[in-house]
């Protein structure tokens, strides 16, 4: 009969709810990466790290996180891109996060507006980065981290603007639990939605709707 009440017991914890993991931005980390014009470099600051210059090299955010870029490849290239697609080859050469091995990163815009980091971290010890630029178009955030010893991409709010009208824009990001909340509201009005990215613990990855 103990036996019995044992694996009762053991069956009872195998199948009680995992709790959901706790995310936490952590906005006190003065990380931003600017544009100046005259001469073409980038305003970096919040960096423990810079191999290069301002123009050209890689900056090292905390122990994690490195940023390449090459400005003056931006500028000089540029100049020859006939289509967006190759503008976006170009985008994607020359502004990448990730590790420090240049292979193994992301393609992050960086060259328009102002971009902000957010170190991100799980109460499980899952480390993420936040990244929130500034444009003309109301603002987009992406969110990228490591997954399996690769740097992926796991969202950009830009690639569900579509679906948002484009009088919206960006008013405030937080999380609550297992989510990351992204709150869009429409100019001089109090119409609003929110863009929710929920973690998903059997695909890894973040899950995505509208309210």
């Amino acid at each position: 009969m103990k036996k019995f009440f044992a694996l009762i017991t053991f069956l009872l914890i195998l199948s009680a709810p995992v709790s959901a993991m706790n995310l936490t931005i952590y906005r006190d980390a003065d990380w931003t990466i600017g544009l100046s014009s005259e001469p073409f470099t980038l305003k970096i600051a919040g960096y423990t790290n810079l191999e290069g210059d301002f123009s050209k090299g890689v900056a090292q955010f905390d122990e994690n996180l490195y940023f390449h870029f090459d400005a003056l490849a931006l500028r000089d290239r540029m100049s020859t891109a006939k289509t967006f697609a190759e503008e976006e080859e170009i985008f994607a050469a020359t502004s990448r996060f990730g590790g420090s091995d240049f292979a193994n990163t992301v393609p992050v815009y960086t060259f328009e507006g102002g971009t902000r980091i957010y170190p991100m971290k799980s109460d499980d010890e899952r480390e993420f980065y936040l990244l929130a630029t500034e444009t003309g178009g109301g603002g987009s955030i992406k969110v990228i981290g490591e997954r399996n010893g690769k740097w992926v991409k796991y969202f950009d709010t830009a690639d569900v603007r579509k679906q948002i009208p484009l009088e919206f824009y960006l008013d405030n990001f937080y999380t609550a639990g297992d989510t990351i909340i992204f709150d869009y509201k429409e100019w001089q009005k109090e119409n609003h939605c929110a863009l929710r990215y929920k973690w998903d613990e059997a695909a890894q990855w973040f899950g995505f709707e509208i309210r």
